[in-house]
C-alpha cells in the first residue's frame, strides 16, 4: 500500500519546535555521533554506559585516596546498582572514600517550597545515603558530615556551599537526562529558571522548582509507581550555575523506564548531545563543559518512521 505523507507541528508545550533541529537529531547515523568538541565534551557510544559510569566513579573515589585530594562530586538519585557496584570494589580493594565530599543533586518538595526530609521513604537524599554512604565499610566510609543533601535551611544557599566547598564549583557533575531535556530538576518552562537569555540561565542557582508536567509523569513511573497523583509536583534542585562551574561532567545516556526501541530517550538524548544549546532543552548546556557522556548502543540505533519498523 502506498504511504501518504501527514505532516503536524509538535504540541507547544514540547522542548523544542525547530523541525530542521529535529530532522537533524533523527537522523544522526551510528558512525556519526562519537564527536569531541572545542569544549572536551566528548560522546562515547559503549555496550554498558551504567559500566562505564561505575568504574569511571571508581576510579574517581580510587584517585582521591592515592592522591590524598579532597574531592567534591554532584551525585545524582536513585543509581543503587552503580553506587553499590563501585563502592563494592572499593571494599574490596581497601579504598578510602575519606577525601569524597558529595552533594544530592536534587530532591522533592512539596508546594509550600517544604524540602522533603531524609526520613520520606522516596527521598532521593535517603536513597543516595543508604545506595552510597552506607555501602562502604565502616572503617573506609567517608565523614558522615562531607555527605550534602537538601534541607529547609541550606536550600538558599545550596551552590554556595558547592563552591565554597570545591573551591569555586564541584569537581565532577554525574548526571543523566530526562524525559523534557533536564539535568537534574533543571526544567524548562518553569518559574524557578525562567530567563530572557541564555547567558541569564547560566548563572541561575540552586532552588525551589516548579516541576515541568513531563517530570512529574516520568517521576510516576518510578517512585510514583505509576500513580501521578502520588508524586510530588515540586523539587529543589542545583542550577545551571552548578554545571557550568563544575570542572567535569560524567553522562550515561542508556534506556530507561520504557525499554525497547520505542524508548522516548533515544530522541531526547540527540537534542541534548547534538541540537543547539538552549534553554529550552537545559541538559544542552554540557556541550559548553569538558566531560564524557556515554551512549548506548541501543540509544544509538536508527529512529526510523513507524512504517519501517517490524515488530
Amino acid at each position: 500500500m502506498n504511504r501518504s505523507v501527514f505532516d503536524f507541528a509538535p504540541s507547544a508545550w514540547l522542548p523544542t519546535q525547530d523541525q530542521k533541529v529535529l530532522e537533524y537529531c533523527r537522523n544522526m547515523r551510528r558512525e556519526e555521533m562519537e564527536i569531541t568538541n572545542e569544549n572536551g565534551y566528548s560522546v562515547r557510544v559503549v555496550p554498558h554506559p551504567s559500566s562505564a559510569v561505575t568504574a569511571e566513579l571508581f576510579n574517581w573515589i580510587r584517585r582521591s585516596d592515592v592522591e590524598d585530594k579532597k574531592t567534591v562530586i554532584v551525585f545524582p538519585n536513585s543509581w543503587r546498582n552503580i553506587y553499590t557496584a563501585a563502592v563494592q570494589m572499593c571494599n574490596r580493594f581497601n579504598i578510602s572514600g575519606r577525601n569524597i565530599h558529595a552533594f544530592c543533586m536534587d530532591e522533592w518538595a512539596d508546594e509550600d517550597g517544604n524540602v522533603a526530609p531524609i526520613s520520606y521513604g522516596p527521598s532521593l537524599g535517603g536513597r543516595f545515603l543508604e545506595e552510597f554512604y552506607l555501602q562502604f565499610r565502616e572503617d573506609l566510609r567517608p565523614p558522615l558530615a562531607q555527605m550534602h543533601y537538601y534541607t529547609n535551611e541550606n536550600i538558599g544557599h545550596y551552590s554556595d556551599l558547592i563552591d565554597e566547598t570545591g573551591n569555586g564549583g564541584a569537581d565532577l557533575i554525574i548526571s543523566a537526562t530526562g524525559w523534557v531535556g533536564h539535568t537534574a530538576f533543571i526544567d524548562p518552562a518553569t518559574k524557578k529558571f525562567k530567563a530572557d537569555t541564555l547567558e541569564e540561565f547560566l548563572t541561575l542557582p540552586a532552588g525551589f522548582v516548579d516541576n515541568h508536567r513531563l517530570t512529574i509523569i516520568q517521576n510516576s513511573m518510578g517512585y510514583g509507581s505509576g500513580d501521578v497523583y502520588h508524586t510530588p509536583c515540586y523539587s529543589v534542585s542545583i542550577g545551571p550555575r552548578d554545571v557550568m562551574h563544575a570542572r567535569d561532567h560524567l553522562e550515561r545516556h542508556d534506556l530507561g523506564f520504557c525499554g525497547g526501541y520505542s524508548s522516548w530517550e533515544r530522541m531526547i538524548s540527540r537534542l541534548q548531545l547534538y541540537g543547539p544549546v538552549c534553554k529550552e532543552v537545559p541538559a544542552s548546556i554540557y556541550q559548553l563543559t569538558k566531560g564524557t557522556i556515554y551512549v548506548s548502543e541501543d540509544m544509538a540505533r536508527p529512529i526510523a518512521p513507524m512504517d519501517l519498523i517490524e515488530f
